[in-house]
């Protein structure tokens, strides 16, 4: 869920501040009153190319931070990988531009990347507008929309499908690397050896660079440990009035007065307590003492040992450890590479097992995509007849693209294949009867395409078991109106439900169905345009939808009007 939005500078808006809530959170104003703005500081805090245009006129930098509390934990995952701490159930996404066109990124205060923010955005934010064609023009995207479709039978197909083509892309691997030129496998061959001799020569221990370092600074700086532990050593424990010495003179005053005052008894058990770990202490750094070697012969040693290790390690690896897995990755490698005939037809037989499990499970996961994509149909169609489309046609295409190079063949034709499957899966419509259905991305205009997805998204709620992020619709309601935008608004209204969903729209019956209600209005102030977002209490929403009922002019019969659509649509809920 998207908690809080803040925004400074951006375009005509010099600063707001919007918490948004669970739900249906509906953004309204006047045309042109800075609607889209708001879209605009979203799809900044997931990732959209930003400019410096976008800074208001007079600053010298626009912010936008989104605070969000997400569902799942791929979210935290991606965070920890990129070692940005998390605390909590929250993220904090903060973007700045300035107007010599640096852009920064913080995730929870921390600098980020744009490839990280990218990476984030899809499991917080999803924007459906129009000029972005909502993305459903993807085959990636409506493959991923039709898998979901099904929740955890398709995970299941889906996780045993990408298992059987990394186990035969593994193997296939190893083969081609001994099914290449001669001459190169036997100059990989002697390389590898060279690697292997070089790595052996070194005669490494796993931890031996870290240990080297540990010691090279003991070493560097054994008169300062010196001069330190036996200073420490003289005060406790050596030097005249030291303070073990000190201690136990206290002891024997106080024992001295114990038979008129009841509390020496314990004082004088403390103090003895404390002169014994003075004196274990005081071994301790005795011991250190011994242990400090000044020698610079050894010094010379271990820096000598040292450059020979960081040698190999600016070739095989980062430390020791990884220089001696390297050793085993070339180990494995030459192993292949001297197989004899034998072994080498075994690893083809291997390769040919793989691929035909491979090619078992994905077409189980194609036939069941064949249902899955029949059934999709149909839920669509009746989610589209109540969004002013019902004469349109909805259908899922299967195919598969015949690829020549490609090993795996599906009815005596080489096909394309990945861990995803042999399916291309492409979303078909027409909303005109009588023709035929064509890819989405080809027939369908910007308003189709929002209310297909948010038809999908119906499709798919409740099935889908992957963390839902806050869905954004810009004019999602074009070329609606009439009882189909009232269809629309609990369509939205439903989506809603245990989600978030934030919504720009122009009408009326769509706002009347918000658990939150937005209004964003320009000003002018001394001269300068200023843009507001206030969310407004039950009055204040009569008003605003009387005004989009009627225009500016609220009249009583268009107040009338307004508090029955808030009624019908809070009966709806």
């Amino acid at each position: 869920m998207l908690r809080d939005l803040h925004v400074r500078n951006l375009a005509v808006l010099s600063e707001a501040e919007v918490r948004f809530g669970p739900g249906l959170n509906v953004l309204t104003g006047e045309t042109g009153a800075g609607k889209s703005l708001v879209v605009d500081s979203l799809a900044l805090i997931t990732g959209s190319r930003a400019s410096s245009e976008l800074i208001r006129t007079g600053a010298d930098s626009t912010r936008v931070t989104g605070i969000f509390e997400p569902e799942g934990d791929d979210w935290r995952n991606l965070l920890d990988e990129a070692g940005v701490s998390v605390e909590g159930a929250e993220v904090v996404i903060r973007r700045e531009i300035n107007r010599e066109g640096r852009n920064r990124i913080y995730v929870n205060d921390q600098p980020a990347t744009l490839r990280l923010l990218t990476g984030l955005a899809p499991h917080l934010l999803r924007i459906h507008a129009q000029n972005e064609e909502l993305r459903l023009a993807d085959p990636e995207l409506q493959r991923s929309l039709l898998d979901r479709t099904e929740g955890d039978a398709a995970l299941a197909l889906l996780a045993a499908t990408e298992a059987a083509e990394h186990d035969y892309r593994e193997l296939a691997d190893r083969l081609a690397a001994l099914q290449g030129d001669e001459r190169a496998r036997l100059e990989r061959v002697d390389l590898l050896r060279f690697q292997a001799g070089e790595i052996d020569a070194a005669r490494l221990g796993p931890e031996e660079d870290v240990d080297l370092r540990r010691e090279r600074d003991l070493l560097r700086n054994s008169e300062a440990i010196t001069r330190s532990l036996g200073g420490s050593l003289g005060l406790l424990f050596d030097d005249e009035g030291a303070a073990a010495e000190r201690v136990h003179q206290a002891g024997r005053a106080l024992g001295e007065v114990a038979d008129w005052v009841p509390e020496v008894a314990g004082w004088v058990s403390e103090l003895d307590e404390l002169r014994i770990r003075l004196e274990e202490v005081a071994r301790g750094l005795r011991d250190g003492l011994q242990g400090v070697d000044a020698d610079p012969n050894r010094l010379d040693m271990v820096e000598e040992r040292l450059a020979s290790i960081e040698r190999l390690m600016r070739k095989y690896g980062a430390s020791a450890r990884e220089i001696l897995e390297r050793r085993e990755r070339i180990g494995r490698e030459l192993d292949d590479l001297v197989l004899d005939d034998e072994a080498r037809a075994e690893l083809e037989g291997e390769v040919d097992g793989a691929l035909g499990r491979y090619k078992e499970v994905a077409l189980r996961l194609s036939a069941a995509r064949g249902e899955w994509a029949s059934a999709l149909g149909e839920r669509l169609h009746a989610e589209l007849e109540d969004l002013a489309m019902g004469r349109a046609v909805f259908n899922v295409a299967l195919g598969r693209v015949r690829r020549e190079s490609s090993p795996l063949t599906i009815d005596g034709r080489p096909v394309e294949f990945s861990a995803a499957g042999i399916d291309d899966v492409v979303f078909e419509l027409t909303a005109n009867p009588g023709e035929e259905p064509q890819p989405l991305a080809k027939v369908a205009s910007g308003g189709e395409l929002s209310r297909v997805y948010l038809a999908l998204q119906l499709a798919i709620r409740g099935r889908d078991t992957a963390g839902r992020p806050t869905l954004v619709f810009d004019e999602v309601d074009s070329g609606v109106g009439g009882a189909e935008a009232a269809a629309l608004g609990r369509k939205l209204q439903r989506l809603s439900r245990g989600e978030q969903v934030l919504v720009v729209t122009h009408l009326p019956q769509v706002a009347s169905y918000a658990d939150a209600h937005f209004k964003v209005s320009k000003d002018v102030v001394d001269g300068r345009t200023h843009m507001v977002v206030n969310e407004m209490d039950s009055e204040a929403r009569v008003l605003e939808i009387a005004r989009m009922l009627a225009g500016k002019e609220v009249t009583d019969l268009s107040r009338s009007h307004a508090e029955e659509l808030i009624t019908v649509a809070g009966r709806d809920r």
